[in-house]
């Protein structure tokens, strides 16, 4: 009986842990439109208010970005991330994307 509560409490513990097992991902995104003093500001903000973004650098340069975006990617995707600037009109793609370990 010992045995058995022992293993119902390791399981338990284990599926608790489950959402801390998870690496961060960094995705580096193309940013389009982005040609005035606001665009990369506002590029910023919409990734950040995205539930389980941790990170975002963008960064500017003729009309294009480059935005760094860090995330837990059991909260957040990288098409959503893309979905999200191209909604706020600045339409992006996936250019790199890797662990953060």
């Amino acid at each position: 009986m010992k045995s058995l509560f022992r293993i119902a409490l390791t399981a338990s513990a284990l599926m608790l842990a489950g959402g801390a097992m998870a690496a961060p991902r960094t995705v580096t995104l193309n940013v389009e439109n982005v040609s005035c003093a606001t665009c990369a500001p506002i590029v910023k903000r919409v990734l950040s208010r995205i539930s389980g973004v941790s990170r975002v650098t963008v960064v500017e340069d003729s009309g294009m970005a480059t935005a760094t975006v860090t995330f837990d990617d059991e909260k957040v995707t990288p098409e959503a991330l893309t979905r999200a600037t191209t909604n706020a009109g600045y339409p992006s793609t996936v250019k790199d994307k890797k662990s953060s370990s």
